[in-house]
């Protein structure tokens, strides 16, 4: 066992996760080890795919040299992974971000997988693969938009199908982790998961996405879909923020976004639910990223202190301690679970 390399996996984990980290570290077994390293692998994607200096035909060529070590056998992968590893920016393997210090280190922490269960081992490639090829697509497609002006999405589908890639597949994936390691769990309760987890998934993205819609624009880029804000008056997305714009209706497009983000919410939390109340761990590590994002929600509101605050509009450490608390006193009740985020859907 590479305990070195485990213990790089911990510590690396703390410095490019804010909240998720203590989501995994509640964790214990393999789910915990598989849960982390897929984070790791897809957080070394998401780096590929937000750098702003790199050509998205680059970042194209970079992620499917990723995915590649993950297509073929272990013995396979060293020589993918040292041609990944000589490909990436000469600025990242001297960076003191630690977020290239985590993709010039996967030499350490992508032969850890071959340390689980085949199942797991299978689940986690696929889904690497997937989501880099799904950022890849993506990648191309908004530096195509943002050379004609503004990078947009014409409607709520291409909206769930960006976040299928970036959250909705990591639902999937979890799930297959739970059914190695969760006794009993079959049947017609992980079928039942099957149907819900990607609502699981897009529910913690697309809040995201609302959080930071603002900020967002400064990049000229929107998520909220055209679609959506023509039903408000708005050509397009990016009249959302053009000088002028008519308060209501802004906070009205957005608000529309967020009134489906609840309905992914609400499915998450039946997700949450077929877990047995036995599995502590796994329930809170649900709950507690479906409560954070439901908080977000409600204090999002109507959605116009999105526009008109100085700062983002979410929850504060405080609040983030109080959900941790009051959900590991609650997590087997079924019915507070249901009560608490009804009243926050309110």
């Amino acid at each position: 066992m590479r305990t070195e390399d485990w213990k790089f996996a911990d510590e690396i984990l703390l410095k490019v996760s804010r909240t998720f980290a203590l989501n995994i570290n509640v964790l214990a077994g393999e789910p915990r080890d598989a849960i982390l390293l897929a984070y790791l692998y897809m957080r070394i994607a998401d780096t590929i795919e937000d750098d702003p200096d790199m050509k998205a035909s680059e970042k194209e060529v970079l992620l499917g040299k990723f995915a590649a070590i993950f297509e073929v056998e272990e013995a396979g992968a060293v020589s993918k992974l040292s041609d990944f590893l000589a490909s990436i920016p000469e600025a990242w393997r001297v960076s003191d971000d630690f977020y290239h210090v985590l993709v010039r280190n996967s030499y350490r922490v992508v032969p850890l997988l071959c340390e689980l269960s085949e199942p797991v081992v299978l689940a986690t490639r696929e889904a690497v693969c997937e989501m880099c090829a799904g950022m890849a697509k993506f990648a191309l497609r908004q530096e195509e938009s943002l050379a004609g002006g503004w990078f947009m999405l014409e409607t709520v589908g291409d909206l769930e199908e960006y976040c299928y890639y970036v959250a909705g597949l990591v639902g999937r994936f979890l799930s297959k982790v739970f059914y190695e390691a969760v006794p009993g769990l079959g049947g017609e309760a992980f079928a039942r998961m099957k149907q819900l987890d990607l609502s699981f998934g897009l529910a913690l993205q697309i809040t995201n996405i609302v959080k930071d819609v603002r900020e967002d624009a400064t990049r000229k880029v929107c998520f909220v879909p055209n679609e959506l804000c023509r039903q408000h008056g708005f050509a397009n997305s990016s009249e959302l923020f053009a000088e002028g714009a008519d308060p209501e209706a802004r906070a009205a497009a957005v608000h529309e976004l967020c009134a489906r983000t609840w309905a992914h919410v609400a499915d998450g939390v039946e997700y949450t639910l077929l877990i047995p109340r036995r599995q502590a761990r796994i329930r809170l590590f649900c709950l507690w990223p479906l409560m954070m994002a439901a908080e977000n929600l409600r204090k999002l509101g109507d959605c116009k202190a999105i526009f008109e605050s100085e700062g983002k509009v979410k929850i504060t450490r405080a609040d983030v301690k109080r959900i941790l608390r009051t959900t590991s006193f609650h997590f087997y009740s079924d019915s507070w679970i249901r009560k608490t985020f009804a009243e926050l859907a309110k």
